[in-house]
């Protein structure tokens, strides 16, 4: 075995704040690893919550379910409409009436709403 170096009072001195410093930098970039996590979670706690007002407004509820509920029933609202609008145009087409502004108008409609 080697022989242990023995230091000076100086050395372990100089040792134990070499050591101190490490622990310190390691603890600063401990902390700023944990307020960016908290800044993160913090933004996703607001945006929840915008989420979940936004919801609100737009459904009347922020329950889950019966969000689902208006929006299968507006789904239902929008292919009916859609049908609605098909069978008018062939309507119109079938009175010859397809050059009109109005069959022109459900086209352009429908494009930009898929």
């Amino acid at each position: 075995m080697k022989p242990k170096e023995i230091m000076t009072p100086l050395q372990s001195a100089q040792a134990y704040l070499l050591d101190v410093e490490h622990e310190l930098a390691d603890a600063h970039d401990r902390i700023r690893l944990l307020v960016a996590e908290r800044n993160t979670a913090r933004l996703q706690a607001d945006q929840r919550v915008s989420l979940r007002e936004e919801f609100r407004e737009l459904l009347g509820t922020d329950e889950i379910e019966q969000g689902v509920v208006v929006v299968r029933g507006l789904q239902d609202r929008i292919k009916l409409l859609e049908e609605a609008g098909d069978a008018m145009v062939s309507h119109a087409k079938a009175l010859g009436m397809d050059g009109t502004g109005l069959v022109k108008r459900w086209f352009k409609a429908k494009e930009a709403n898929p």
